[in-house]
């Protein structure tokens, strides 16, 4: 099989993943490809289907949590990096990091991307699963994106996506789509106060969130009715609550983070406890904002 993946495009066999994942989770897999175009992507993903080898596409692995070991070709599309600013539109390809396409944009005096100067994903992953913060996201600029679909390039409007909290219709309904590319809406605006603003919340973000250690972020959604997922957690008295390597982060209760050699089953273990504790505790149902990949 990984011979035929080889004529096809790069990869690499039995490859550590624990350093492509953002948890820093103890992860391997059978192979890791990556396609260099379309082209390439196409072919390996009929490939797959047709050997029925089990695969996914892997952006910063910054909102998915990884098994020890996976019996499948991960895709890592880190070779999909252009991208044009115009003045009223950014196109750019699903393996830009978006952190640094908005931190781009905005120094250039564009508004609109300004939220996103934080978020470790790719661009397609971020339009996969709405990613967004300090109250916008990401589906409050796209304009279209080009996606894989059953064997075919189609073109999404917004529409089309029927976004949710931190969730689209791809991530519910189809997981095999992949986003390609798409169109984020940005206006002129003044570059002072954008990038004022930026430096704002990249202190707040320091003095309140816990990025000094290794995690996924914020690893439940917040649910709709009650307070905040973390203030949950910390009221259900589980902050410092660990197993193994991975524990419930003092800084803020909604981080689960990895001291040292921290698997999947550890992360599982704590999130059971953690959706156990809370609907005991308050009746909330605590839901994930993370993928489990097996």
């Amino acid at each position: 099989m990984i011979e035929k993946v080889k004529k096809i495009c790069s990869c690499e066999e039995e490859v550590d993943l624990t350093k492509l994942n953002t948890f820093r989770l103890a992860s391997k897999c059978m192979c890791l490809a990556h396609p260099k175009n379309e082209d390439e992507l196409f072919e390996l993903v009929k490939l797959l289907k047709k050997e029925k080898v089990k695969y996914f596409v892997m952006g910063n692995a910054s909102n998915i949590i990884l098994p020890q070991y996976y019996n499948g070709v991960v895709i890592k599309l880190d070779k999909f990096k252009e991208y044009e600013i115009h003045d009223d539109y950014v196109y750019a390809q699903c393996g830009v990091m978006l952190n640094k396409l908005a931190s781009i944009v905005t120094d250039k005096g564009y508004a609109g991307l300004d939220f996103a100067t934080g978020i470790p994903g790719t661009v397609g992953g971020s339009v996969y699963c709405n990613a967004g913060c300090f109250g916008s996201e990401i589906s409050k600029i796209l304009i279209s994106a080009r996606v894989y679909e059953d064997g075919e390039i189609k073109e999404y409007s917004w529409d089309d996506f029927k976004f949710e909290y931190r969730a689209s219709i791809l991530k519910r309904e189809n997981s095999d789509a992949i986003i390609l590319s798409c169109k984020l809406r940005i206006e002129k605006g003044n570059r002072d106060e954008l990038l004022a603003l930026v430096k704002e919340r990249t202190e707040k973000r320091k003095a309140t969130q816990d990025i000094e250690h290794p995690s996924n972020g914020s690893i439940f959604r917040n649910p709709e009715g009650f307070a905040a997922a973390g203030k949950l957690i910390e009221d259900a008295g589980l902050k410092g609550y660990s197993v193994n390597d991975i524990m419930v982060s003092y800084k803020h209760a909604n981080f689960i983070i990895n001291n040292g050699k921290g698997t999947q089953e550890d992360v599982i273990k704590i999130i059971k406890k953690i959706q156990k504790d809370v609907k005991k505790s308050f009746g909330a149902d605590l839901h994930l904002e993370q993928e489990i990949i097996k």
